[in-house]
């Protein structure tokens, strides 16, 4: 059931989108048809004229249309040709379309209209209808003054008014709309009753000449511009309120000449060194609108920008040791409008080490004295103080105590003059001692110089590797400023000095040479030895490294090893053994080579040769064994593994007595246990003739099983086959051992005992057992249980004798209850 409803819910999202698809092929497609008119504006006609009325389709449907214009209504006025017009227009493109209009010969003067329609071939249900503005009008006559282009002259930044006169020819009235157009971007207005800011107004009758009257600011010249005789073109316009007719007229409104100059840049002033000489350039400018040369000429001036009284104007000055001069100031180039020349000012400055001066720079157009344009350029002398300072040699690096060594600096004097730099020590570091060998250097400008200037030397107790720098700065001579500051690196150099003392070489019975040296480090560094060893024979031999030494892991008899971090004066013991060959058929030597490197000084290693001679196997003497059988060696062997595994076998004795003791001790607490719930149980009452019939029991036989008869002989023989070979026995356990387990032994017993009677007298207080076994149990002389262990060791083993109860009136101890003690309390 369930699969059917998936199937069909299936079904029904596959079949809509199906359905969807369906009803929207049933609907019939929307198309849009739209249209308009555009520049349909109003048309001016005049009786017997036939003019063009023009106009743009615009297609703003979604398709292409083919549309009607067509004239709904024309004024009896009024002819139309070339309508109807049918033109086909894609969606969105516009088309510009015409059709013909007359006026009659009596037709009024009036503004008529001319109503149009739009219709699509495509739609016939859509039309757009619009009506177009025509105006009947006589015919007007407005004439300026001059029909031709005028032309006035006028100076720059001056307010310059133009009138012109107008008349009206026609035979009507007309209201006259005038406009003012250019191009320049001037300032201009009108001088009229009648104005708006932009237009002004004026009505003409027939034959009635009038003025107009307007106004132009006229700018300054700025950059040459505009030019001398020329200025932009201005147009007056009349529109007639008649037939819309419009009369014009222009005019050019030109610059006179204009000269001017402007000093339009310079460079900073200069900063000269004593003695050197510089250059300032200056850019002037002719700003007037007319082709010019420029005057040019130097003036003195004081600190405060006054001018020197009795120094003329010149194109060279020379005052106060400096000297000013003019360069490219020549009057006789002729620059044209807005045209610029670069002209220098050159000082020249004394040997003095400070000092300034300023100049005043004066230009002017030839023609226009009245604007002179000025600058104030100027020098100054700084004496620059500076240097290159580097250290150029280094022999420190490596400094043996007690020696010397000494280091150079590299000086260049980067100051504009003379100068002197002085050295000073600043710091050194504890293992050394810095002199000064130079004080000071004198250099020209850009002179340089290597120069040694400090010895260093090591002190005798100087330790190895000890770093540090001398620190020295340079000081400008005279004075504290720092020019450069420099550090020699000093580093005392490591000494190697092992001394090796105490040599030693010893041969065995056994035949081992055994080797022992010491070693002292001497030097003044913490140095590491790599010891190695090795043998003119291949036989078994090692080394015995000291604790500190580093050497392979998992090698039996290590041959070489490596010891870091020694320090000065300390002390160590190199010890190797050689096993000298026994199997040789003839006599011989063995060298033995130890050798000793440094850590430091790999390179020069010490080697130590040691020599064994050894005897070949026919000069060995043979010695008498008694057979591989020997029980001395045996005893002996056997005493050295007992010594090794003897607190082993101690351990093992004391915890096997131990748990002995335990599982014994609960097999006599489960005894007594017993024993108490039997003497607590009600006793049967006995008739006088049941104790006589057991008198007549019999005892039963007991029926003894056949065995099987084996010599003695063949037992031992199968005992031997199945156990093996029997082992010796082990050695006695010392007396010492023996008397210590004993005495364990009976502290447990006394306590035991000591635990039972206070159970008893337990029980005799609550009155649970019989009176006859209390009084047995507290007696003087305890009976001591058959399932307890009794110790009888001899007094001169023990040492001690043991203790024994005399009197039932000795304190207890207080012992826990025996349904209390653990199975291993012991």
């Amino acid at each position: 059931m369930r699969w059917h409803l998936i199937l069909v819910m299936l079904l029904l999202h596959s079949a809509t989108p199906l359905a969807s698809t369906i009803g929207e092929a049933a609907q019939p497609s929307s198309r849009s048809t739209d249209a308009i008119f555009v520049g349909l504006d109003e048309t001016v006609v005049h009786r017997n004229e036939l003019v063009e009325v023009q106009f743009t389709l615009h297609n703003r449907g979604s398709q292409e249309q083919t549309f009607t214009i067509n004239a709904t209504s024309i004024p009896p006025d009024l002819l139309v040709s070339g309508l109807p017009l049918t033109h086909t227009l894609e969606s969105g493109y516009l088309k510009n379309l015409k059709f013909n209009l007359s006026a009659t010969s009596t037709a009024s003067y009036a503004t008529l209209a001319i109503g149009l329609e739009i219709t699509s071939s495509d739609d016939g249900e859509w039309s757009e209808q619009a009506n177009a503005s025509v105006l009947v009008a006589p015919y007007s006559r407005l004439d300026f003054g001059t029909q031709d282009i005028s032309s006035f002259i006028s100076d720059a930044g001056t307010r310059t008014s133009v009138a012109v006169n107008i008349t009206n020819n026609a035979s009507f009235d007309d209201d006259v709309l005038f406009n003012f157009y250019t191009t320049s971007g001037w300032n201009w207005g009108w001088t009229m009753n009648n104005s708006d800011g932009v237009n002004a107004y004026e009505t003409l009758a027939p034959g009635q000449l009038a003025y107009v009257y307007l106004w132009v600011d006229v700018p300054e010249i700025i950059d040459g511009s505009p030019l001398a005789n020329t200025g932009p073109r201005f147009q007056l316009k009349a529109v007639s309120g008649l037939d819309r007719a419009v009369s014009q007229w222009s005019f050019d409104l030109l610059l006179d000449a204009y000269r001017n100059a402007s000093i339009d840049a310079k460079d900073e002033d200069l900063v000269l060194d004593p003695g050197a000489n510089g250059r300032i350039s200056v850019d002037v400018r002719n700003v007037g609108n007319i082709n010019n040369r420029l005057n040019i000429t130097l003036q003195a001036i004081d600190q405060q920008g006054q001018p020197v009284s009795g120094v003329a104007l010149e194109d060279r000055i020379a005052r106060n040791g400096w000297t000013m001069a003019l360069f490219g100031g020549l009057e006789e180039v002729e620059l044209g409008p807005n045209e610029t020349r670069t002209i220098e000012i050159g000082f020249q400055a004394p040997g003095d080490y400070t000092g300034t001066i300023d100049v005043r720079v004066r230009v002017f157009a030839l023609g226009a004295q009245e604007r002179v344009r000025t600058i104030d350029v100027g020098a100054s002398i700084e004496w620059k103080r500076n240097a290159t300072v580097a250290l150029q040699t280094d022999e420190c690096r490596s400094l043996l105590p007690n020696a010397t060594c000494s280091a150079s600096v590299f000086i260049e004097n980067t100051g504009n003059a003379r100068d002197t730099f002085s050295f000073h020590l600043i710091d050194a570091p504890p293992s050394v001692v810095a002199t000064l060998t130079e004080t000071s250097v004198s250099l020209n400008p850009f002179e340089s110089i290597v120069i040694e200037f400090i010895e260093i030397q090591a002190l005798s107790e100087s330790l190895a590797f000890q770093v540090g720098d001398v620190d020295v700065e340079i000081h400008l001579g005279g004075t504290d400023t720092i020019v450069g500051a420099i550090g020699v690196p000093t580093k005392i150099a490591p000494v190697i000095s092992w001394v090796f003392e105490d040599i030693e070489e010893t041969i065995d019975k056994n035949g081992r040479l055994s080797i022992s040296m010491t070693a002292r480090n001497e030097g003044n560094a913490v140095d590491g030895l790599l010891v190695q060893l090795q043998s003119s024979h291949s036989t078994p031999m090692s080394f015995i490294p000291p604790f500190i030494a580093v050497y392979e892991e998992n090698i039996e008899y290590p041959r070489s090893y490596e010891i870091t971090n020694i320090p000065i004066g300390f002390n160590f013991t190199i010890e190797a053994w050689v096993d000298l060959p026994q199997d040789q058929f003839s006599n011989g030597t063995v060298y033995v080579n130890t050798t000793v490197r440094s850590q430091f000084a790999p390179d020069e290693p010490f080697v130590q040769m040691s020599t064994g001679s050894y005897l070949g196997t026919p000069w060995q003497a043979t010695e008498e064994t008694a057979g591989w059988f020997n029980p001395a060696n045996i005893i002996a062997t056997i005493m050295e593994i007992f010594a090794a595994w003897l607190w082993v076998i101690i351990s093992l004795v004391i915890s096997v007595a131990i748990i002995q003791r335990a599982y014994s001790a609960r097999k006599e607490r489960t005894a007594e246990r017993q024993l108490f719930e039997e003497m607590r149980a009600p006793q049967p009452n006995e008739a006088p003739e049941d104790w006589m019939q057991k008198f007549q029991e019999k005892p039963k036989q007991v029926q003894q099983e056949a065995v099987m008869a084996v010599s003695a002989e063949h037992f031992q023989e199968a005992f031997t086959n199945r156990a093996g070979a029997p082992t010796p026995a082990p050695a006695p356990v010392q007396a010492e051992i023996h008397g210590a387990a004993a005495q364990a032994l009976d502290a447990q017993d006394n306590l035991r005992t000591i635990a039972k009677a206070d159970d008893l007298l337990l029980d005799i207080e609550t009155g649970n057992v019989a009176q006859q076994v209390a009084n047995q149990a507290i007696l003087p002389d305890v009976v001591i249980p058959s399932n307890m262990t009794v110790r009888h060791d001899p007094k001169e083993v023990l040492g001690t004798t043991t203790p024994q109860v005399t009197s039932n009136s000795v304190p207890l101890p207080s012992v826990p209850s025996m349904m209390d003690l653990d199975d291993l309390d012991v």
